[in-house]
């Protein structure tokens, strides 16, 4: 953590809790905002002073804490993840709403509080860190998001990937993706259609959302054909894991081209696919880089 002294806004709709919360905070080593009001909590939150937790109640009796929230989500996405929410038990649209970023935590629990608002920062120090690496990259490289949550495919697609001078960003899900994206434009996002947290349709809806200029850049897999797909994404190429790995790299190397402008010798190309390819008479060894594929470009009400 920074050797400043972290600082905390403070929300409480209640007087009494509110001092409560300023003293223990104080006593912890922060420095203290404090808003009484939902309002004044959103002009602390516009002001030029950086702010590295939100501390807020939100339950059925202090409902201001949900309200800053949504309002941060329109207008100070970047602390989505740093709040911290006092409730003995949340209401029901809270876990759609806060995904699973942000936790709650009982306003008898004094040390938890603390604790839980301390992890939180370390948390976005550590993703601060994260993007500076990202940034980074060199120019050069095309970079590549790369979302699948089965761990073999995933190492094997990043590490051929890599090889073939692609900047390879590897998760293990639709929400890890979203975070990335988040930090970092991409050159290409592959993400498997079917993952369990987070699937490519809620990374998909999220592009369109917050960076509409990155969804043509997407490219899905998928064990079998989803009308879904279409539905939810018409026109975006769906490759099918299964065949062969050459039309994955077509696709790819065309989205670069396009974003980046490069015209790149065919005969490249015809190396990459060849160094992909399983030698002649030979079956693929076990752990073999070779990752088959099949594209289907998809298109509206197909």
């Amino acid at each position: 953590m920074s050797l400043g002294r972290p600082t905390v806004l403070v929300i409480h709709d209640d007087g009494d809790a509110l001092d409560v919360l300023t003293r223990l905070f104080e006593g912890s080593g922060f420095d203290v905002l404090t808003a009484v009001t939902g309002f004044r909590a959103q002009a602390s939150l516009e002001a030029d002073r950086k702010i590295d937790v939100v501390v807020a109640p939100w339950d059925y009796a202090h409902p201001v804490g949900g309200d800053v929230y949504r309002w941060s989500l329109q207008r100070r996405y970047d602390l989505r993840d740093q709040f911290v929410f006092l409730a003995s038990e949340v209401p029901p649209e809270f876990d759609r709403i806060v995904a699973g970023r942000c936790l709650a935590v009982s306003m008898a629990r004094s040390a938890e509080i603390v604790r839980v608002a301390l992890a939180t920062i370390r948390r976005a120090e550590s993703l601060e860190l994260m993007r500076d690496a990202a940034l980074a990259v060199d120019a050069d490289q095309p970079t590549l998001l790369l979302a699948e949550d089965e761990p073999i495919l995933l190492s094997i697609i990043a590490e051929l990937l890599g090889e073939l001078g692609y900047a390879v960003t590897a998760v293990e899900s639709g929400n890890g993706a979203i975070a990335r994206a988040d930090m970092q434009d991409f050159d290409v996002i592959v993400a498997d259609w079917h993952m369990d947290d987070g699937n490519g349709g809620d990374l998909f809806r999220w592009l369109l959302a917050r960076k509409p200029y990155l969804a043509g850049r997407v490219v899905f897999l998928s064990g079998d054909e989803s009308e879904e797909v279409g539905r939810v994404a018409p026109g975006r190429p769906m490759i099918r894991k299964g065949q062969d790995s050459g039309a994955l790299l077509k696709v790819i190397r065309e989205i670069v081209r396009e974003v980046r402008g490069d015209e790149s010798e065919e005969e490249e190309t015809a190396t990459v696919v060849e160094k992909l390819a399983p030698e002649p008479d030979r079956a693929p060894e076990e752990g073999n880089a070779t990752v088959p594929v099949e594209v289907t470009r998809l298109k509206p009400d197909e």
